[in-house]
């Protein structure tokens, strides 16, 4: 674990900065899509027909809404899952650091049973990504649908569809799909921060037994 985390958690917490950035940046190309969508006229927009230019863009907005969200969520998970790396790269040298300083002054190495936390602090990193990848599957699965249901003519095939029509059954999905997909998305950020807390509380303890083994040592007890 200490070996691969001192290795992954510089290129996961640039990956995940880089995917923030590159959303914010689809964020400002698709304003000023937007922008352009609505300068047109109410009834120019709600007339557009399917495959016209109103239409499109109508459904590049409404799919950039639904999957760009994911995007940064699942960003910000590979910047917390570096901080879990970096945590157990600090637990590990602490660890390896303590037996350095017992060799040096020649007493018996003696180094704490790796404590519960330890070993719940990366599956709680783990279970949060796998939940944000899905997550994630689920928004672009959002987009492709919205896009595909925005790309009708609001006024005459959007607005009069019947009940039962396959145009609501979408709206449905649609709507349906953001409701949970929302609080799924915290559900994962929460086993991330739960992973972080527990990798912090795993240090306090490690250090707290290190300081009584060293205790133990200026006492002359080894």
């Amino acid at each position: 674990m200490q070996k691969m985390a001192s290795r992954m958690w510089a290129p996961w917490t640039v990956m995940g900065l880089m995917m923030v950035v590159i959303s914010f940046v689809i964020a400002l190309v698709v304003s000023n899509i937007e922008a352009g969508w609505f300068e047109a006229s109410k009834a120019a927009r709600e007339a557009a027909a399917a495959g016209s230019s109103l239409a499109v863009d109508k459904g590049t907005i409404e799919a950039t809404k639904a999957w760009v969200p994911g995007f940064k969520f699942l960003g910000l998970g590979f910047m917390l899952s570096g901080i879990t790396f970096l945590l157990a790269t600090i637990l590990g040298n602490l660890r390896v650091g303590g037996g350095n300083v017992q060799r040096a002054l020649g007493v018996p190495v003696v180094l704490p049973d790796p404590p519960m936390t330890a070993k719940l602090f990366p599956m709680l990193m783990m279970m949060g990504m796998m939940i944000l990848i899905a997550a994630f599957g689920v928004s672009i699965w959002l987009g492709i649908n919205s896009a595909n249901y925005w790309d009708h003519s609001i006024a005459n095939e959007l607005n009069p569809a019947g009940e039962g029509s396959s145009l609501l059954r979408d709206l449905g999905r649609i709507q349906a799909t953001k409701t949970w997909l929302t609080p799924l998305k915290f559900v994962g950020m929460a086993f991330m921060f739960s992973g972080i807390a527990l990798a912090l509380l795993t240090i306090v303890t490690v250090l707290r037994a290190q300081t009584s083994r060293i205790v133990e040592i200026a006492s002359g007890n080894r």
